[in-house]
């Protein structure tokens, strides 16, 4: 099994066990995994992973081979489209509006209901660092199984990341949490225990697909008094 740590940093040579996006002269992307003594093959063209392990990001790939690609380390971004999902993943323009609406930073403890394949997870390990924490919590075993693959592949081992297979409806075991991220397509019930589970002070995002989903929420919230200074945001991208 081939792993790497959460914690490799920009600007370190490219290490066994990660993620690269290789990049052919026409734009077209690739994720594919670095294994030591492997290789990559793409249309005809063999990659070495032995000779793109240890070299930097940028470098030009395949000498000598009939494609040249360049290397990147992924941007969650360019990530989350080649995720298999079993469920609708929240994209980089809502993950972006949620970890700067939601205050999440480096050292956090966030709190995630609705876990689906992990892509939010991902980003928020990603935020918080290897200082901070996530706990998440996820309704199915299938998509759970899903998020620990994924997480694994593209973040690598963490120590920092906890997976409850629960219903959050009946209870959510944390106290003192910075931020809580809803993505279920029932919110509305979480709302009481997502209050409980933060810090005074914390921020909760729930992300809704729909303007009901959204009328439902609004509403809850303006009937609770757990919650203020409650903000709807709608993210367009062109």
């Amino acid at each position: 099994m081939n792993s790497r740590p959460c914690t490799t940093m920009r600007g370190t040579p490219l290490a066994s066990g990660e993620t690269v996006m290789l990049v052919d002269e026409r734009g077209r992307r690739f994720l594919k995994s670095l294994v030591a003594h492997h290789r990559i093959t793409i249309r005809g063209t063999v990659l070495r992973c032995d000779d793109i392990i240890g070299g930097p990001e940028g470098a030009r790939v395949g000498e000598g081979e009939p494609e040249r690609f360049l290397v990147f380390r992924p941007s969650h971004a360019q990530l989350v489209p080649e995720i298999e999902r079993p469920a609708e993943p929240i994209f980089a323009k809502d993950v972006g509006a949620i970890l700067v609406h939601a205050d999440i930073r480096a050292g956090d403890h966030v709190v995630e209901l609705g876990t689906g394949a992990g892509a939010m997870s991902i980003a928020l390990l990603r935020a918080v660092g290897p200082h901070g924490r996530v706990t998440s919590f996820e309704l199915r075993a299938d998509f759970a199984v899903e998020a620990r693959k994924n997480v694994a592949t593209f973040q690598g081992s963490v120590d920092n990341w906890h997976l409850v297979v629960s219903d959050a409806r009946e209870g959510v075991d944390v106290e003192g949490a910075d931020a809580v991220v809803i993505d279920v397509p029932d919110p509305v019930p979480l709302l009481a225990h997502a209050a409980g589970a933060l810090r005074p002070g914390g921020c909760v995002a729930v992300y809704v697909p729909t303007v009901l989903q959204l009328k439902e929420v609004r509403d809850a919230f303006a009937g609770s008094s757990q919650f203020s200074l409650a903000e709807t945001i709608e993210i367009l991208e062109r």
